[in-house]
């Protein structure tokens, strides 16, 4: 699994295996129709916190999305991943199935460093040493811990433990409107360029629980930022953009 080879991307999507809308095929479908190229199923592993793939399951889940790979083959990589809630109180840690985490592509590891009872940057390399699939950190506010932490403590922990960024452009989480709008400034831009450096990839993915709130335009944004390509012009667009697909849920909601 190369991020870098991906020219488009979505790499986090949930399905009714847990607190989604829909099956992982009409997830994959809107993907086609959208001309993504690369699509992730990441579903909540068993966690407290939400509808999840528990781990009596975690084979089977794991053949649906194989058997999706197959029928879809020749129209879009199809990729099997899970995201794993690193709060300790909410997930049991402790018994990982990691024989079965290392036949998925990828996982996803949210919430580090994020509650009281998170697992903290310092410890990541206690469960990552255990997975020899792609890991990336979801939804986390790198810019956030950049102030914390420092740049170069995040940078050499992502590329210690081989982890990959995900940008999730959900509307649940603000640091990817962060990063486009600052997208200049000196300290996103020093951070971009030393992601790049250190060979340290980025994910895109829209975190879809439901396909009626499907932004496709920023995830080109995502993708592009995760190619370091330029979005001088469209970065200008993007709370334009933003306000009509806003105003056209509230036109839907008032009629």
């Amino acid at each position: 699994m190369d991020l870098s080879e991906m020219s488009f991307m979505d790499l986090h999507n949930h399905t009714t295996w847990s607190d989604g809308a829909h099956t992982p095929e009409e997830i994959i479908q809107n993907a086609i129709v959208n001309s993504v190229t690369a699509v992730g199923i990441s579903d909540h592993f068993q966690t407290d916190k939400c509808d999840s793939v528990r781990s009596k399951d975690l084979q089977k889940y794991i053949e649906d999305i194989n058997r999706l790979k197959e029928k879809y083959k020749n129209k879009i990589e199809i990729l099997a991943g899970i995201e794993i809630c690193m709060n300790k109180e909410l997930c049991d840690l402790k018994n990982l199935p990691y024989e079965y985490l290392n036949k998925l592509d990828f996982v996803l590891l949210e919430y580090i460093d994020f509650f009281k009872h998170s697992v903290k940057f310092s410890e990541i390399g206690e469960y990552t040493s255990k997975l020899t699939c792609k890991i990336g950190l979801a939804h986390t506010n790198i810019l956030n811990s950049c102030k914390i932490y420092g740049l170069n403590y995040v940078i050499n922990t992502l590329k210690d433990h081989n982890l990959f960024w995900e940008l999730n452009v959900n509307d649940g989480y603000d640091y990817f409107d962060e990063v486009v709008k600052t997208i200049d400034s000196w300290r996103t831009s020093r951070l971009l360029k030393k992601l790049k450096k250190n060979n340290i990839q980025m994910s895109v993915g829209s975190d879809t629980h439901s396909l009626d709130y499907y932004d496709i335009d920023k995830l080109k944004i995502g993708n592009m930022i995760a190619k370091h390509q330029s979005i001088k012009i469209l970065k200008y667009d993007f709370s334009i953009s933003k306000l009509m697909h806003v105003n056209k849920h509230l036109t839907h909601y008032s009629t």
